[in-house]
């Protein structure tokens, strides 16, 4: 299949669209708000609802053929390109510390980003990639670490893992006992950019929805990081418009010793 490029004025309407969701989801948040639990134990606030509500509005009436992949709601199309929405990530961490992103990338019809923005509404950092080659935050390049030795690194470790690989606290206890330090900050995207920033050198995603993966995906690998899903399989082997075997994002020199942090045992 024909590769897909995406075009300034694609990636313009994402950049304009994500700072628009950012300062709506400021307001709510200055005005107070209550929040809610969704059957499976995560939080959902009105800036989840409303945000995920403006991306649908916004991207539908300028690509009303494109489908959007919203967490909290979708809308369907027929074009092949879809739109991948975290309204916002990390919303355990609201209150708490200042972490939390909205996500956005389109996807073409093999089903790999063509560009992403994550926004973190608070600190004003916008990271930005496509799949032309570039990965900022701000405007200004990023890159990952060097960092090679798993003592002294910084790993995230977000969501719980998937019953295919060894549990969160195994995992811990493994790169740990290597003297890697073990930070949860509630924000899968966060713990990415912070990889792609070169602030930290691997992050896991352990669930199976694509909200935050597809955004991340081209913003570590642009910096000079590596993606791969759980199982080591190589981040254009699977599709981001579906559900994923979750992803580890790594600077590339530490993945494969992470990657091994999550076998089980025999």
């Amino acid at each position: 299949m024909e590769v897909t490029t995406a075009s300034e004025s694609d990636i313009a309407f994402a950049h304009n669209l994500i700072l628009e969701a950012g300062q709506l989801a400021q307001q709510i948040a200055e005005a107070g708000y209550t929040t809610d639990w969704k059957p499976d134990n995560t939080p959902v606030t009105p800036i989840d609802k409303q945000v995920n509500d403006l991306l649908i509005k916004r991207i539908k009436a300028a690509y009303p053929d494109d489908s959007v992949y919203g967490e909290e709601k979708s809308a369907e199309g027929n074009s092949g390109f879809t739109w991948i929405a975290d309204p916002f990530d990390g919303t355990q961490s609201l209150g708490l510390f200042p972490t939390g992103t909205i996500c956005l990338a389109r996807t073409g019809p093999d089903g790999q980003p063509l560009f992403s923005h994550i926004l973190n509404p608070v600190t004003g950092e916008l990271f930005a990639a496509s799949n032309e080659g570039s990965s900022t935050v701000n405007g200004h390049p990023l890159r990952v670490s060097e960092k090679d030795a798993l003592k002294g690194s910084y790993i995230f470790l977000g969501s719980r893992l998937p019953a295919t690989t060894a549990s969160n606290g195994t995992v811990y206890d493994r790169l740990e006992s290597e003297g890697a330090k073990i930070i949860n900050v509630r924000s899968l995207a966060f713990s990415c950019c912070m990889v792609a920033s070169g602030r930290a050198e691997g992050a896991f995603i352990g669930v199976r929805t694509p909200f935050e993966a597809a955004s991340v995906k081209l913003l570590v690998e642009h910096a000079g990081g590596r993606v791969t899903d759980l199982a080591g399989n190589p981040s254009d082997s699977f599709r981001y418009d579906t559900d994923i075997n979750g992803l580890v994002v790594s600077n590339g020199r530490l993945h494969e010793r992470i990657l091994a942090s999550l076998t089980l045992a025999a």
